[in-house]
């Protein structure tokens, strides 16, 4: 597939994910392919196979926040078909501006992926702790992160 983010690429037929009601904003786009960016990398993209010029840079939230936590509905887990925390996989969309210390993720609504079977919903969340724009770090963090601390 040639994309406009990685050009062309080759998408594994096991990378492929279908939300059967597409992305809020994205409802009409059902098929996407999960691409790793680099080996060492632990962001990847969400890239369209319906639209190349659409995709999204997404990770783990448990890398930028270990404490994250939310309970997922029983009937979630059923239309995934979910049978355990094996077949499980959590990710966030992420925002990466020209400033990488004003980089934000969407624990908000965090994608829901069965690894078996390539089933997978974006869950709005009902939490007044989580944001779709939750800083990836603490001020603290930032200066450290990018060289200006020890």
């Amino acid at each position: 597939m040639k994309t406009e983010r990685l050009e062309e690429v080759e998408i594994p037929r096991e990378s492929i994910l279908r939300f059967e009601l597409g992305l809020p904003g994205f409802e009409n786009l059902r098929s996407f392919a999960l691409i790793q960016m680099a080996e060492d990398s632990d962001i990847r993209t969400l890239q369209s196979l319906e639209e190349s010029h659409i995709s999204f840079l997404v990770s783990s939230p448990f890398i930028f926040h270990p404490q994250y936590e939310f309970d997922l509905p029983e009937p979630v887990q059923e239309e995934l078909e979910l049978n355990g925390e094996e077949d499980l996989e959590i990710l966030a969309i992420l925002n990466v501006p020209g400033d990488i210390s004003k980089a934000t993720i969407n624990l908000l609504a965090p994608l829901i992926v069965n690894k078996n079977n390539g089933k997978a919903k974006q869950y709005i969340l009902r939490s007044n702790e989580y944001s779709p724009r939750h800083p990836i770090m603490k001020p603290d963090q930032i200066a450290t992160n990018i060289g200006g601390g020890e």
